[in-house]
């Protein structure tokens, strides 16, 4: 019955066309009247179903529809006018302008579907939609204020209505059975979507987990390099004269703490991975410390008092 799948757009289930006019035979010219009730409820279906008609229209992308089953639902909305009242009547006119409370009472399979197929796909349930239209939910039905017209012809054997054109009962039925008629599409292009969500996700885990592993190859290895430099400049340190090391173990000293304060300072800022940050400044301090042991090494053959030490230049 329905198939096609494509991006959710439920907002245009929303729109609301112009209202034309109703006319019943046997008029009773009163706002409260069987015939002006009658012909109220007629006139309300027949601008839903054009509603609904159009506002699916828009949908094309999202799915077909079955019109019987459009039909049927829209057949199915129980109409009852409460507390009905003649607002104006102009004595120069046969025109009345009519306010009341309009009752909607939703087929159970239809607002149980409705309200589960907007809960799946976020949109709101059915008694929030009627929230933000202004109507009352009680005992099972939603209600609210509501303005119509009537007026009978020239002859008085018939009766003429008008509902006004920003009934937020129509738009609040177009919107519910609308998520009625599209549940199906609604529901697969939600599961498309969170798949899709779900796919990106992970892609976006695995990269990070990538991202952080290439982190940790890089601080597994700058350690590996800076044991091996250590290892390196301590051989040489002590292969070199006593003498030579009593006399510049103090310098030595300073530049070892010169040397890290420097190789700290240049990693910082350089990635947001704490791991990269740290291989790079070990990497930076085995690139001084076997520069400095070459110049150490020079101390192995001297036999005088100027021993060479390592120097940080700017």
């Amino acid at each position: 019955m329905r198939a096609l799948k494509v991006t959710l757009a439920f907002g245009l289930l929303v729109t609301l066309v112009g209202c034309d006019g109703a006319i019943f035979g046997g008029a009773d010219a009163d706002c409260g009247s069987d015939d002006a009730l009658k012909a109220i409820d007629t006139l309300f279906k027949e601008e839903l179903e054009f509603a609904l008609q159009e506002s699916l229209a828009d949908q094309k992308e999202l799915g077909s529809y079955d019109a019987a089953e459009l039909e049927d639902a829209v057949k199915g909305a129980s109409l009852k006018l409460e507390d009905v009242r003649t607002s104006r009547d102009d004595p120069d006119s046969s025109r009345l302008s009519c306010k009341a409370i309009l009752v909607l009472d939703l087929p159970d399979d239809v607002e149980k579907e409705a309200n589960d197929v907007r809960i799946m796909a976020e949109l709101g349930t059915v008694r929030e939609a009627a929230n933000r239209f202004r109507l009352k939910r009680r005992g099972g039905t939603y209600s609210g204020d509501f303005s119509y017209f009537v007026q009978p012809t020239d002859d008085g054997n018939k009766l003429y209505a008008e509902i006004d054109d920003d009934a937020v009962q129509l738009q609040f039925l177009t919107e519910i059975i609308g998520s009625y008629l599209l549940s199906d599409e609604i529901r697969e292009v939600k599961i498309a979507q969170d798949q899709a969500l779900a796919e990106e996700r992970r892609a976006e885990r695995e990269a990070r987990e990538a991202y952080e592993a290439e982190g940790a190859a890089a601080l597994n290895t700058a350690q590996i390099e800076r044991k091996l430099a250590s290892e390196s400049i301590n051989a040489v340190w002590n292969s070199m004269p006593i003498a030579a090391q009593k006399s510049i173990e103090d310098v030595h000293n300073a530049w070892v703490q010169q040397m890290k304060a420097l190789c700290s300072a240049e990693s910082a800022g350089t990635d947001d991975r704490a791991t990269m940050r740290k291989a790079e400044e070990l990497s930076c301090q085995t690139r001084f410390v076997r520069s400095c042991a070459n110049i150490l090494r020079g101390n192995i053959s001297r036999r005088s008092d100027d021993w060479a030490y390592c120097r940080i230049r700017s």
